[in-house]
């Protein structure tokens, strides 16, 4: 009997428990808290989460365990010396130099949110430079960028009412993942803390009023490798090798309602409902609950990559991050993608389930474990953020002034954004299982492509790119033809449904086409490392126009030409554009081959 896809979804709906999920909320804030990779707590917490799979009858179930390299918060504290004497508190930071018994001291400069913009015309060498949390860059970037300008020591002062008297914890190792002998270097190595929002106020009023400050800053955390508990389940329905991966933080700081037990809770009713409904679907999901968020900076959403690579790469549609779900006082869905493969077929489900027009689209940066840029797999996360006039006053505390503290409580959830949270995964998952062709809008992918490529383009007279705008145009006018395709074949199936089975083939090569398409684009558009590597933590340059080709060309446009340093960018811009070529002539081998059978069958 056939059933429509509406009335699979309504039954779905309907089908969904607040008050389940609720349960798993109020058992991890109340019953397990804060919970670090490498504690009992977070061996509970997982023990906790393969359980209720297990329960919900979830065909495959297990709990990866491997080493991160992780780091322990002990100990802090800030003692004013000049132009007056006080002690502030302070919590370290984690992946810090350890400044030993004595402390360290130095003059401070404060330096805003931390990017490279508000150090021009700063001299920090050898001083403590104090920044304000923001995500613009987020706190391992700010560290990185203090270091590389000489900078001792950093304090971050927490987001959030200026009144504020919380503490936010946090991690500044930079690195993505495990690191490796060729990155370890990298992390960086500074002295770093954190501190309540009215501390830093009072630091930056009193820099004001006398110029000079000078700090004793005393603070130690571990450096050490960890065992990860990493719970994953696997919902098999047996129609294909494709699947969704849904992905959500389990480590987490404080109380951990909003971050990221609000997640993992609506995480485990989903995976309940969708459970009871897999013989509607054509394709797996996967629930993975990370290990090493927090601290070891998605170290297990990357060795899921580093370990699962060749199957993400052949098998992997989607990645949908779930995280900070329900945030109280917050309206505007916020839709956070990697690239357009997928973004309108997904806002209109945004709109229908949070009830407006405005949705606020933004190009996801280097965080929120998107672990799955170089393997290419589109990024999806969607939450409820603050209006700008609230921000204003929050000082621009983004997922709230509560996270990463003991105040990210219960009573910071609330429930009816959650529940259409929870409605809207349940939707946007059961499409994603359901459909045949693949919804990716690859003609919008490679027009972004082609626009990032223009605007690199403008940046240095002397360097262009158009032999690469020139491929990327060809390109273009194969995707219309096989999005030409795939329209065709959408068409037939909507006037007699009954009809698929005599395209079974053809939806093959289409799903394949557009799989490989978004494969060989999404790590040109948004990595320097690669397809194999990790960029750092909201690595600044990834945010830039073909960011693999942004650095080499803006160091040439600063050097002398044939000089020394122009000939080693040079060589390096040669030898990008050179990978770059070539995985968009991996798209023309495969199209080159592939449209021809489908200008046959159609």
């Amino acid at each position: 009997m056939y059933i429509s896809l509406r009335d699979i979804e309504k039954k779905i709906i309907s089908d969904l428990d607040l008050g389940k999920a609720f349960e798993h909320l109020q058992y991890l804030v109340n019953e397990i808290g804060e919970r670090i990779a490498g504690t009992p707590a977070m061996i509970k917490a997982a023990y906790y989460i393969e359980n209720k799979l297990r329960e919900f009858g979830i065909d495959e179930v297990y709990t990866e365990r491997f080493k991160i390299y992780h780091s322990f918060p002990v100990s802090a504290e800030i003692r004013v010396l000049y132009p007056e004497q006080r002690i502030i508190d302070a919590k370290p930071l984690c992946h810090i130099m350890s400044t030993g018994p004595d402390g360290i001291t130095g003059e401070v400069v404060y330096v805003g949110s931390g990017g490279y913009e508000d150090y021009n015309n700063k001299d920090v060498r050898g001083k403590i430079v104090l920044a304000d949390m923001t995500w613009d860059p987020a706190r391992p970037e700010k560290a990185r960028i203090a270091a590389e300008r000489g900078a001792k020591a950093i304090i971050i002062m927490n987001w959030g009412p200026d009144e504020g008297t919380h503490i936010q914890m946090g991690a500044i190792k930079g690195v993505w993942g495990n690191p490796t002998p060729d990155n370890f270097v990298k992390i960086p190595q500074i002295v770093g803390v954190s501190i309540s929002r009215s501390s830093g106020l009072y630091l930056k009023k009193l820099l004001e009023k006398h110029n000079k400050v000078i700090l004793r800053i005393r603070a130690e955390a571990t450096r050490e490798w960890v065992d990860a508990h990493q719970p994953i389940g696997r919902i098999r329905v047996g129609r294909s090798k494709y699947f969704i991966l849904i992905g959500g933080h389990l480590e987490a700081w404080g109380k951990t309602a909003i971050c990221n037990s609000s997640g993992n809770a609506l995480m485990l009713e989903l995976a309940r409902v969708l459970n009871k409904h897999k013989d509607k679907f054509r394709r797996d999901i996967i629930f993975a609950f990370w290990d090493g968020h927090e601290i070891a900076e998605a170290a297990g959403s990357t060795y899921f990559v580093d370990t699962h690579f060749n199957e993400l790469q052949l098998y992997g549609i989607v990645y949908l991050n779930i995280d900070n779900v329900g945030i109280r006082g917050t309206s505007i869905p916020y839709l956070w993608i990697s690239d357009p493969s997928l973004l309108d077929f997904i806002k209109p489900i945004a709109e229908e389930i949070f009830e407006t027009n405005k949705i606020k689209v933004l190009y996801m940066y280097k965080g929120g474990d998107a672990s799955f840029f170089g393997v290419g797999i589109p990024y999806i996360f969607v939450y409820t953020g603050y209006t700008e006039e609230d921000l204003k006053k929050l000082n621009y505390a983004s997922l709230s002034p509560w996270i990463h503290s003991e105040e990210d409580t219960l009573d910071k959830i609330d429930k009816d954004l959650f529940e259409k949270h929870l409605k809207f995964y349940a939707i946007l998952t059961t499409r994603l299982a359901t459909i045949e062709i693949l919804p990716y809008n690859v003609i919008q992918v490679v027009d972004k492509l082609i626009e990032d490529l223009r605007n690199l383009d403008k940046i240095c007279s002397e360097i262009r790119v158009d032999d690469i705008i020139e491929l990327a145009e060809k390109l273009k006018m194969l995707t219309i033809e096989l999005d030409n395709y795939k329209e065709k074949v959408q068409n037939k199936l909507e006037k007699n449904s009954s009809a698929i089975s005599n395209y079974k083939g053809v939806i093959e090569l289409i799903n394949k086409g557009l799989i490989k398409i978004v494969r060989n684009t999404l790590h040109i558009l948004k990595t320097v490392a690669g397809r194999y590597e990790q960029d750092p933590y909201d690595y600044t340059f990834v945010k830039k126009p073909i960011p693999r080709l942004y650095i080499p060309i803006t160091e040439l446009c600063k050097s002398k030409k044939d000089s020394h340093e122009y000939m080693l960018w040079y060589t390096k811009l040669l030898r990008e554009k050179n990978s770059i070529i070539d995985s968009i002539q991996n798209i023309f081998d495969y199209l080159g081959i592939m449209l021809p059978l489908l200008r046959e069958k159609l």
